[in-house]
């Protein structure tokens, strides 16, 4: 065969289907569950949004499961959460806030399936307030022996190191057991100060190896998070490539590897909320990463493996099937990482230079070599 004809045999190895692979992600999704609560003015619903993007008090689409408890499934985001309206000041206030709160988490948590618990308790104590209350103790307490609690001190931003110290001390004295972690949404706070990462990192250790990489890919904002646990997803698909290559194949039988390395970009596309973007960001991706996985493929190893002097005479082992992948992987990543961030802060993103053939095929030589010389 023609090194011409090869090269259009690669380029036609399979009629991908992006929304049908794309549907086939998504409907196998596990989503995790969030039981944000506290007491009335403590930050829950800025908490929500600042990590989520997602105004709970703006939604109008939240499900009332108690006069407490709305819980909120938005469409394009892969987490569930549960609101809690706050308590107020007065014993039988307090009192049903606790009823109603740890029965509807006892109950939740009681039931056969898993996917209708309560995964997650964050419970919110606001700094403003000076002082952690009974109530925020029992409740607490109560939750940690229903799920994984940990305490959220919000609005840092309102008291002294002095007072902070002094909250902390109680929580850990009262609490022993259960982390807490300091946080503000105040853009004068410094970062070193404050402990997104740390609770983020918190949730996801305390999570199911199921559940991990959705609550990731829920996430708006602290997108180191997403960008490291993307990891995790591109291992998957390095696993599947090299099952696919059990023995050494020729190039142009290597659809079926092709297909994981675009089910792989799609998924993660998908995992970086860039597809739910304008339909200009989607129709560029799909047009020059997605249409073009077979070339950047058989073009890359060219470059990549000495001596394989033409498309024709490349012979796919697991040991390339799994490195290109990975490379793949990891510059698809990087792009829609560094596609995020510019979105995240309100700038404009030039997509056709970012999702550029020569971008995506530098990235993948750094990190081809990277991989193979460690």
């Amino acid at each position: 065969m023609k090194e011409e004809d090869v090269r259009k045999l690669i380029d036609n190895l399979q009629y991908f289907d992006y929304d049908a692979v794309l549907n086939k992600i998504r409907r196998n999704v596990k989503k995790p569950s969030v039981l944000v609560a506290g007491g009335t003015g403590v930050g829950k619903s800025s908490l929500i949004n600042h990590l989520f993007g997602m105004d709970v008090a703006v939604t109008g689409n939240g499900k009332p499961m108690t006069d407490r408890i709305t819980r909120y499934e938005p469409e394009n985001c892969d987490v569930v959460l549960y609101d809690t309206l706050g308590y107020e000041v007065g014993e039988d206030k307090q009192q049903q806030f606790y009823k109603d709160v740890i029965g509807f988490v006892k109950e939740a948590n009681g039931r056969g399936d898993v996917q209708k618990h309560v995964h997650l308790a964050w419970y919110c104590i606001s700094a403003a307030n000076k002082r952690v209350t009974p109530t925020d103790l029992d409740a607490v307490a109560a939750l940690a022996g229903l799920t994984e609690v940990c305490v959220v001190l919000t609005q840092i931003d309102a008291a002294t190191m002095v007072e902070l110290d002094e909250i902390k001390a109680v929580l850990k004295k009262k609490l022993p057991d259960t982390a807490a972690f300091m946080v503000s949404i105040d853009p004068r706070i410094p970062q070193e100060k404050m402990q997104w990462d740390e609770l983020l990192n918190w949730s996801l250790d305390h999570l199911d190896a199921g559940l991990q990489l959705t609550f990731a890919q829920a996430l708006g904002r602290e997108l180191q998070i997403k960008h490291i646990r993307a990891d995790k997803l591109i291992n998957r698909y390095v696993a599947a490539a090299a099952g696919a290559v059990v023995c050494p194949l020729p190039m142009t039988d290597s659809a079926a590897l092709i297909a994981i390395q675009t089910a792989m970009a799609t998924h993660l596309f998908n995992f970086w909320g860039i597809d739910r973007g304008a339909d200009k960001i989607k129709e560029v991706f799909v047009n020059v990463v997605i249409s073009n996985t077979g070339r950047i493929f058989s073009r890359s190893l060219l470059k990549l493996i000495p001596g394989a002097g033409s498309v024709a005479a490349v012979v796919v082992n697991s040991g390339v099937a799994t490195s290109f992948t990975y490379a793949f992987g990891r510059a698809v990543n990087e792009i829609c990482y560094k596609t995020a961030s510019h979105m995240a802060k309100g700038e404009k993103v030039d997509i056709t230079s970012a999702f550029a053939m020569d971008v995506i095929m530098q990235l993948i030589q750094k990190y081809y070599n990277h991989n193979n010389n460690k």
